[in-house]
């Protein structure tokens, strides 16, 4: 297994929103990096992914986050603009359901759309 773990997005939420669908698989990806033996508690670096139609709205989007310490950068993908969110966070329960809801948040405000976040596994010492 790589190093990095992705937790994307999935096709539908069946009903869910966004933020209980991500929540739902960093619940299941929490299960499995701890099999892997990832301090799960240890800092690391964490980047999001969000589309928008926009370049405005992911400017504004990021304006909200880089408020809260994130780090930020925005790139065109053909007709869609990309923004990579990129933090310092611990991946444990506690942790991502609080980062997952400060940027699922901003970015849907914005009317982006969540695509996941990924971060490496932080093996023992």
């Amino acid at each position: 297994m790589s190093d990095e773990t992705l937790i994307s997005a999935p096709a539908g939420t069946g009903g869910h929103s966004a933020l209980e669908a991500q929540r739902e698989r960093a619940a299941q990806q929490l299960e499995i990096r701890l099999r892997y033996g990832d301090q799960v508690w240890e800092l690391r670096e964490v980047d999001h992914f969000a589309v928008f139609s926009r370049r405005s709205r992911a400017r504004r989007a990021a304006r909200t986050l880089v408020a809260s310490g994130y780090e930020i950068a925005i790139s065109r993908l053909r007709l869609r603009h990309v923004l990579v969110a990129s933090h310092h966070a611990a991946v444990d329960q506690e942790a991502t359901t609080a980062f997952l809801r400060q940027v699922v948040d901003a970015v849907e405000r914005e009317g982006g759309r969540y695509d996941g976040w990924r971060a490496e596994i932080v093996p023992a010492h």
